[in-house]
């Protein structure tokens, strides 16, 4: 099974204007590798400080993960809070749910600033459980969630599904604040709204390499880009420019399908299931949009090939059948690569300080809910000024990030 590289269905519509590749040299403050939502947000943010910015992305703004995920806002990641605690400590596990939230609120924010159309709902969502562990688990999170100002309540199957899908669920739970967009749309427009305030953007334009002489020279499409700071937004490619990385963000694959419009409402929200292997939603015409299903086989799903399996494609399907046993029509399939960071939290903030090098990648499936409040702040950082937001973020948590050098770190221009 092959499709094409933009077949997702946030891609199946008018393209946008096309940004150049980079067939020059030029003298920029900071440099972004990276044309997804974690470099279109940042390289806004850096603008509005007034920074002079320029974008490289290999192929087409939000043409990777970006452009291929369920366009979910969520505040909380599919892990019940209490598994968050037990692993990052109360301070860690509080620390994401409050990026989640202020993703959230700054993604509404542009969009009303902006006038950005990208079909955005702030609906909430639901989680439902697939089996009493599950359910029981997600109850004890909620008194905690709670006293971390992060409610969510259990409501009845009824609110969550139609009653001929309620098969094989045991609980719902609902969190308000949550919502949802149509992922490209919102890439692509503050992008557009990033190039209008100076941010130079270009596409086609990978990185050949990148060396530091009193500053960095990054060989980018047929062209080079002088920079202060260089910052590597390109999630689950990271470790290509980074290969220290390789062993703490590693690239895992995750696939999706979507319907003709239906007639009936079987996603009355955004919906996680099973532990969040499993999500849907319906688009503002009726279409479901439905993907996971990755716990089949997640061996295989690790790795670079962006392309769709019968194994996963079967295994969503039947999911598709569960909540619509009549059945639909699937006008697309598609995959994408994301970045999972080895303790499940992004990479944010400095990987050396003294050569102005940053990372902001590993989002561990979560990059629409959590980059947006994760690149406000980093933007920060390079400015030298206090970030708290994405201390428990920062990239120096792991040792063999302390001991790499910048030398070893990016490869030199013209290196194989």
């Amino acid at each position: 099974m092959h499709v094409g590289a933009h077949d997702s269905l946030w891609w199946a519509e008018p393209d946008s204007p096309a940004y150049p590749p980079l067939a020059e040299s030029l003298d920029t403050e900071v440099a972004i590798v990276g044309g997804g939502i974690t470099g279109v947000t940042l390289a806004w943010s850096l603008a509005e400080q007034g920074a002079q910015v320029a974008l490289l992305e290999a192929d087409r703004v939000a043409s990777g993960a970006s452009g291929r995920n369920a366009g979910f806002l969520l505040t909380a990641p599919a892990e019940p809070y209490q598994e968050q605690i037990a692993l990052w400590g109360r301070a860690g596990a509080r620390a994401v749910l409050e990026t989640g939230r202020r993703t959230h609120q700054r993604l509404r924010a542009l969009i009303e600033q902006l006038g950005i159309e990208c079909e955005y709902r702030p609906r909430g969502s639901i989680r439902l459980s697939t089996s009493d562990e599950e359910a029981e688990d997600t109850r004890a999170s909620l008194a905690p969630m709670r006293a971390d100002g992060f409610p969510m309540d259990e409501v009845p199957l009824s609110a969550a599904l139609p009653e001929h899908a309620r098969g094989g669920f045991v609980a719902a739970f609902h969190t308000v604040e949550d919502g949802e967009l149509h992922p490209v749309r919102f890439v692509r427009g503050l992008a557009r709204a990033a190039a209008a305030r100076g941010v130079r953007v270009f596409e086609r334009s990978p990185v050949r390499g990148a060396r530091w002489q009193a500053g960095w020279e990054v060989h980018a499409g047929g062209g080079a880009v002088r920079a202060r700071t260089l910052v590597i937004a390109s999630n689950a490619w990271a470790a290509e420019l980074c290969p220290a990385l390789a062993s703490l963000v590693v690239p895992r694959r995750g696939q999706m399908l979507a319907t003709a419009p239906l007639d009936v409402t079987i996603a009355p929200l955004p919906t996680y299931a099973h532990w969040g292997y499993r999500y849907w939603r319906q688009t503002a015409d009726g279409r479901l949009v439905i993907g996971g299903w990755r716990d089949l086989d997640p061996d295989a799903e690790t790795g670079d090939d962006a392309r769709p399996t019968p194994a996963i494609q079967a295994g969503i399907e039947s999911g598709l059948r569960a909540l619509l046993p009549g059945g639909a029509l699937i006008e697309h399939r598609w995959a994408g690569i994301m970045g999972f960071a080895r303790d499940g939290r992004p990479l944010v903030g400095w990987l050396d300080a003294d050569h102005h090098l940053a990372v902001c990648a590993g989002f561990t499936g979560h990059g629409m809910g959590m980059a947006a409040a994760c690149t406000h702040d980093l933007a920060a950082l390079l400015a030298w000024k206090p970030a708290p937001g994405i201390a428990t973020f920062d990239p120096l948590r792991y040792p063999e990030l302390r001991q790499a050098s910048v030398g070893l770190t990016v490869p030199e221009a013209g290196a194989a």
